[in-house]
């Protein structure tokens, strides 16, 4: 298949044009600079109009900069204007699927309640940008193109996601949990997202929502201590929730807040993980360092 990927250069976005590559597929990059493809009107409709499937993971980082007044506005247009955009291209040329990214931040923070695809979305200011992230997709769906979300966890590699911030400290023996330990972390293996996606490519029925967590989260405290037995190093040093707002801002809330998400329509679709445990995750993570 030939597959317009934006993001590609991305932390998922390059593992998945690596596996898609790896299977025979055409990857056709949208970007930027230095793509295939570009977001002018004239190259998404060439684009398009080549691809067999095409999967949108193109994103401002949500930890790039501060979050000042004009930041948010930066973070909620760079996902739904793009998806919009790709959307309407999408349901003029009708390639056989379209695929875009969100995350779990859609259903706001919570330490009690436990969510799944069916779930109503948060009030927070992530929540909202998720909500509307999806719903630029509806010029695909509105087409009958069949279309499929996939709501991101926190995605644990070495070369990107929170989880490469966090190795340094750890690998000093300075590591600990965020803030007070108690948040939910909905995680996922970087391999077993990227399988994800490409089974959502591949299997003609599979529309509508999907959760990309694995099917057992854990606390932030159970997480680091999990990160301090694949390293082999203490986890006993806890980042006091002051300083990680006094250093990122309001940006901070994401690490110190969670939710409990399990993927229930994802694993109703037939989708195994092949890593549904926090230590057997980290340990296989770790020792591809």
């Amino acid at each position: 298949m030939k597959v317009l990927l934006s993001g590609a250069s991305g932390f998922i976005g390059s593992h998945l044009s690596k596996r898609l590559k790896a299977q025979g597929h055409q990857v056709l990059r949208l970007g930027r600079q230095s793509m295939d493809f570009n977001w002018s009107e004239e190259s998404l409709q060439r684009g398009v109009s080549q691809a067999d499937a095409v999967i949108h993971l193109a994103g401002e980082n949500l930890f790039g900069k501060r979050w000042s007044v004009e930041q948010k506005r930066a973070l909620r247009a760079s996902r739904t204007e793009t998806t919009r955009k790709l959307a309407q291209f999408v349901a003029q040329r009708k390639p056989d699927c379209f695929i875009s990214g969100s995350a779990v931040g859609y259903y706001g923070p919570s330490t009690t309640e436990r969510f799944n695809e069916a779930s109503p979305h948060g009030r927070d200011f992530l929540a909202g940008v998720c909500n509307d992230w999806e719903a630029a997709t509806s010029a695909a769906t509105d087409a009958g193109v069949r279309t499929a979300i996939v709501r991101t966890g926190v995605v644990l590699g070495l070369d990107g996601g929170a989880l490469q911030k966090m190795l340094p400290p750890f690998r000093f023996g300075l590591g600990g949990p965020l803030g007070d330990g108690r948040q939910w972390v909905s995680w996922v293996h970087i391999d077993d997202l990227v399988s994800l996606f490409v089974y959502l490519m591949q299997q003609p029925r599979a529309k509508g929502v999907f959760n990309g967590t694995a099917p057992n989260p854990v606390t932030m405290k159970q997480f680091a201590s999990s990160l301090g037995r694949a390293l082999h190093r203490p986890a006993i040093f806890p980042v006091p929730a002051p300083i990680l707002r006094l250093a990122l801002g309001e940006v901070a809330d994401i690490l110190l807040t969670g939710q409990w998400v399990e993927p229930r329509r994802t694993l109703e679709s037939g989708f195994e993980f092949k890593f549904d445990d926090v230590d057997q995750a980290l340990v296989d993570i770790v020792r591809k360092k």
